[in-house]
């Protein structure tokens, strides 16, 4: 049975598990550098805050039309080609001065098209790589991967713009790039075959066709609606947490730095957790029960300030958050591609970046107007009951009314 083999025997899984991890190291230093280094520069907030913005709205508007053309090609040499295509995108940074900033736009937004593709190229494709009893193990080892590039990449992108400035920072993004293709290159043909469900010829690519397929299929316009939520919530937890800190704990820079690691932390604990019960939990159920847990974990979090300001305490809770975390994470992308029809896997998965690239934008607004009137706690705990929002949608329109297990039963 494939669901009693590991997944890591899969060498496709291995190369795409590496590739994509290395990438999203480069992802995650060119997200913290780049603000940092024109903030540096110009001592704009709002300059700062346009980068990131960019490329969430680069993320928003072409995350449908990058997953159209993650349905209409081979996905092999479309993980190939982005991969150095974001090699190619880093070319203006080497312009960069001290008075010349502009290009770093530039870049910012050539690498949120060329993503609009490699996202939801490696979301279709993971399914056609493992069995659908090794979904949810696979997802967990992208997740862990996740964790660590997180880790890795932001601090790399503060080292290396403190110690050798954009150069550095654009020549070690090639050399992550250059790993995402040279992975991608090695994956078996598996990864070029085309999902044996209807006549390609006769098959509307388009992204409104997808559309309708997405709000007549059962569970799939749930999963927008929950990642849409999910990622207003990450959207303004980054302030917020601060503040928070901040405020209510006396916390300076180093205490905030620690207590925010320990969730990558629990992230990694976390996600090895999941694989393990992969077998035994269905991914809706994960996944409806992944936000029910951050809902109590959240709570408990945001309300212990009147019981105790000791920071090991939050270092515990919020490493807590790792577990729930990703098995929301893993169990909706899990969840998502057994239900979603293998024809517009890619453009599901350029949907739901969309979403999620729009919920972050939202979230991040809403949280600056939001604490001008009200406090961080406040905030939070309307969040925390926001996971438990997602929860109930989950639960009432996807794991009652589908079952995601069938595909596999399927075979």
């Amino acid at each position: 049975m494939g669901g009693t083999q590991s997944v890591w025997r899969n060498r496709d899984v291995r190369l795409l598990v590496t590739g994509a991890t290395v990438n999203s190291i480069g992802d995650w230093l060119l997200e913290l550098a780049l603000p940092l280094f024109v903030f540096i520069e110009t001592g704009s907030g709002i300059q700062t805050a346009f980068v990131y913005v960019l490329r969430l709205g680069v993320g928003f508007l072409f995350g449908p039309i990058g997953g159209r053309i993650a349905d209409a090609v081979r996905l092999k040499p479309a993980l190939v080609s982005t991969n150095l295509l974001q090699i190619a995108a880093l070319g203006p940074l080497l312009v960069v001065t001290d008075e010349r900033v502009w290009p770093i736009a530039v870049v910012v937004a050539l690498q949120g098209l060329i993503t609009s593709v490699n996202d939801p190229a490696s979301f279709a494709l993971l399914p056609r790589l493992v069995e659908g009893e090794q979904l949810v193990a696979a997802n967990s080892a992208f997740s862990a991967g996740g964790s660590i590039a997180r880790l890795v990449g932001a601090a790399a992108g503060g080292i290396a713009l403190e110690l050798g400035g954009l150069t550095t920072v654009a020549f070690l993004n090639a050399a992550t790039f250059l790993v995402g293709a040279v992975t991608a290159w090695l994956l078996s043909d598996r990864a070029n075959t085309r999902p044996a469900t209807r006549d390609h010829n006769k098959i509307d690519t388009s992204v409104r066709a997808a559309i309708k397929t997405v709000r007549a299929h059962a569970g799939l316009p749930a999963i927008l609606w929950v990642q849409g939520i999910a990622h207003v919530i990450f959207g303004g937890f980054p302030v917020l947490f601060i503040v928070f800190l901040t405020e209510y704990l006396g916390s300076g820079g180093s205490e905030v730095g620690v207590v925010r690691a320990s969730s990558a932390i629990g992230g990694l604990l976390g996600a090895a957790a999941v694989g393990a019960l992969a077998a035994r939990i269905a991914p809706a159920h994960l996944m409806a029960g992944g936000y029910l847990l951050f809902c109590v974990v959240s709570f408990a979090f945001i309300n212990a300030p009147p019981f105790t300001t000791a920071v090991w305490v939050y270092m515990v809770l919020y490493g807590a958050t790792g577990f729930p975390g990703v098995a929301s994470g893993v169990g909706t992308q899990s969840t998502a591609q057994l239900l979603s029809p293998p024809d517009i896997l890619g453009r599901f998965g350029g949907l739901m970046s969309a979403v999620s690239n729009l919920g972050m934008g939202l979230g991040a607004v809403l949280a600056g107007v939001l604490l001008e009137v009200t406090t961080s706690r406040t905030l939070l705990n309307i969040e925390a009951g926001m996971f438990g929002i997602c929860a109930m949608i989950a639960y009432l329109f996807i794991v009652r009314t589908t079952d995601p297990r069938s595909p596999v039963a399927a075979g």
